[in-house]
């Protein structure tokens, strides 16, 4: 079964988005076609990977032109005379012309908000809102790799010459991007249990409120937290605040975990 979904408010975003790419993408062309240079070659690149850069590689037609001038130029220091030599100079000259597509443009901004949900069950299974809520809701696997190629688990570069530390490190890794992937499940399958939100995990805005925490937002609410180990061989450690436990009790992890003097003594 296919879906068509269109969203006003997607659209809206869609072609600000689209509108910026446009625009950076002619800026940045305009000021490269002032000044060329006299590399076909080099010049060919900039403009690829402007058009790659700015995802506008099908509303633009950009083309170069190349002239080969002949000039005259005389030899040797000072004004020169009649019978000064002369040299002839040759050099490539090479203009870049830019055409943005207009059919492609309006094309473009008229698909904006529409889009395409393809799913093997039935409509008498499911509706057509239904749809829509399962596929934002979606586990998606690319936010795992994220994780380990530029997130908070990263894997590159790696500095080890040994096969069997490469391997452990990557095992490890593994290890602690099933805990990051639990610990969001376990946290957000609460919030939605219970129908609530979870406010103060944005810095600067403390009242705003999610239901969808990630793992990195939980643990960053408890960076500030610190251990201290006193003159008399005592410790101390910082009371959680209220954010704190609520993500404990959404964890369903218990607080004596904070509490050090009470797992040190226990028999």
């Amino acid at each position: 079964m296919a879906i068509v979904v269109y969203s006003d408010d997607f659209a809206r975003a869609t072609i600000i988005g689209l509108q910026q790419r446009i625009d950076q993408a002619t800026a940045s062309l305009n000021k490269l076609a002032a000044k060329p240079g006299d590399d076909l070659e080099q010049l060919s690149v900039k403009v690829e990977t402007i058009l790659k850069r700015c995802r506008v590689k099908e509303l633009f037609v950009v083309t170069t032109a190349t002239e080969t001038i002949t000039e005259t130029r005389y030899i040797g220091r000072g004004r020169p005379t009649a019978k000064s030599p002369t040299q002839q100079i040759t050099r490539l000259e090479i203009q870049l012309h830019i055409q943005p597509q207009s059919t492609a443009i309006e094309q473009a901004l008229k698909l904006a908000g529409w889009r395409l949900y393809v799913t093997n069950a039935s409509t008498e299974r499911l509706t057509l809102p239904q749809a829509v809520i399962y596929y934002r809701d979606e586990w998606l696997l690319e936010r795992s790799f994220h994780r380990v190629k530029r997130g908070h688990l990263p894997a590159l570069p790696i500095y080890f010459q040994n096969q069997d530390r490469i391997t452990g490190l990557m095992f490890l890794l593994t290890i602690a991007l099933r805990v990051f992937t639990l610990i969001e499940f376990v946290v957000r399958q609460a919030l939605q249990t219970n129908q609530q939100s979870l406010a103060g995990l944005y810095n600067g805005n403390p009242k705003r409120a999610t239901a969808r925490p990630s793992t990195e937002q939980l643990l960053h609410a408890f960076c500030h937290l610190t251990l201290y180990f006193l003159p008399n061989s005592s410790f101390f450690i910082t009371p959680l605040n209220e954010l704190q436990r609520e993500i404990l009790r959404l964890m369903k992890m218990p607080e004596c975990l904070y509490q050090l003097h009470l797992c040190l003594h226990k028999p």
